[in-house]
């Protein structure tokens, strides 16, 4: 895409970022958006061919930058189940407070992830995207607990992640109680993955040793 396309591409969806928290997503239009951003509707029409078009794309890009981010604390020294507990809780207590950041740092990003839950286009996004999720995760706790009961833990990562989600939708949104939650889900997403990895880890054999 060329510079000048781009450019254009770009403040469709900063239009559109800046229109939801204004007028919501149902009453958001692509007139409104084409007005905001400068340009006449047939130039918008160019680039996207509905709001909701528009919606996916913005989805898209909040969910890659998701799933980036647990990935990287995946790879990180962070990510230590079984080790110190205290330092465990902090760890999904920071991994929610990123996952908040990406979500402020994309245009229009809470109405965006509240969306997620509502919007057809999107909620079919949102559950491609969790299953690539489950695979990332089970995969890094498999690697470090290779004994371990891959449904419960399957089961357990799709939990969570809809615990990761919910919190970090409210942390976007500033409800008073998102500190709270913040640190109940950290605490609570620790000692679950403990029970689950390493109390259901069966022992080792005498052959094994």
């Amino acid at each position: 895409m060329q510079d000048r396309a781009r450019a254009t591409y770009e403040q469709i969806i900063q239009a559109t970022g800046e229109l939801l928290p204004e007028v919501g997503i149902e009453r958001l239009s692509t007139n409104m958006i084409a007005e905001r951003a400068g340009l006449t509707p047939p130039a918008l029409y160019r680039y996207f061919p509905n709001k909701y078009a528009i919606l996916s794309e913005m989805g898209r890009r909040l969910i890659t930058a998701e799933n980036e981010t647990v990935e990287q604390w995946l790879r990180s020294d962070e990510f230590a189940i079984g080790s110190d507990l205290q330092a465990e809780i902090e760890s999904f207590a920071a991994l929610l407070d990123r996952l908040r950041d990406v979500v402020l740092a994309h245009p229009g990003g809470a109405w965006i992830y509240r969306a997620m839950s509502a919007v057809p286009v999107l909620q079919e996004m949102r559950r491609r995207a969790s299953k690539d999720f489950i695979k990332v995760i089970l995969a890094a706790v498999i690697d470090d607990f290779p004994k371990i009961d891959q449904e419960r833990v399957r089961g357990a990562v799709m939990l969570t992640s809809i615990v990761n989600h919910a919190v970090t939708e409210t942390m976007a949104d500033d409800y008073p109680t998102a500190e709270l939650l913040r640190r109940e889900a950290a605490k609570m997403m620790s000692l679950y993955y403990r029970d689950v990895v390493i109390s259901r880890t069966p022992a080792m054999s005498s052959e094994d040793a």
